[in-house]
């Protein structure tokens, strides 16, 4: 199928295509000869950390790196996902079936034995709006609790892009999400005791400043 998309970054445009016309990313596992966008090759992974390959497109990195988020992973700066281009997180974040669809539902039907679960804890939902977080010092580390693997600090961002439906997200749908995720976080904070939920809350307040205006 030769599906027609806007804005296609040049680099995504030499990505192979799937029989419904979507580019493949580069960290798209294959089974049987084809693509399963739900599993990330454990191999593409560890090629993108030690050479700094764009988890979509799978070229190398500049200064800038960017992450495609939901609100809970910019309040707690955790991803586990490696960064890409500014561009091509903006082409995932405007056309991923997923993201760009508020009520899509992860289909986990099918799912190879093998496909390993994200590092840490994380949230399995679709988080309705989603950011494109740009900055220029992430690092990685290995989560404490939950699942074994390497995680990313995303740091502080020099630019945050918003989006819903494949368009410029508004702050109220930015806002519903927000306090949709927040009773996970809280929940798991408070299982931790006091201080976590005091840094949970100072997180959430300094991330208020990266919201679009009203």
């Amino acid at each position: 199928m030769d599906r027609k998309f806007r804005d296609m970054p040049p680099r995504i445009a030499k990505l192979r295509r799937d029989e419904r016309g979507f580019p493949i990313p580069y960290f798209v596992a294959y089974y049987d000869g084809k693509p399963d966008f739900r599993v990330a090759d454990e191999n593409k992974l560890r090629k993108a950390i030690e050479h700094d390959h764009c988890w979509i497109c799978g070229e190398k990195v500049g200064k800038y790196k960017a992450f495609v988020i939901g609100p809970m992973c910019g309040i707690n700066r955790t991803i586990s996902e490696p960064p890409q281009h500014r561009d091509c997180a903006i082409f995932a974040a405007r056309n991923c079936p997923f993201l760009a669809n508020p009520m899509a539902k992860r289909n986990e039907r099918g799912l190879p034995y093998e496909r390993k679960d994200a590092p840490g804890k994380s949230i399995r939902r679709n988080p309705g709006a989603c950011g494109v977080w740009i900055s220029k010092h992430p690092s990685m580390f290995r989560p404490r609790r939950g699942n074994a693997g390497i995680l990313f600090d995303i740091g502080d961002p020099v630019e945050v892009l918003w989006f819903c439906e494949g368009r410029e997200a508004t702050l109220g749908e930015i806002r519903n999400s927000i306090e949709t995720g927040l009773p996970i976080l809280f929940k798991d904070a408070q299982s931790q005791g006091e201080d976590a939920v005091r840094a949970l809350e100072q997180a959430c307040t300094k991330f208020d400043q990266y919201l679009p205006a009203a």
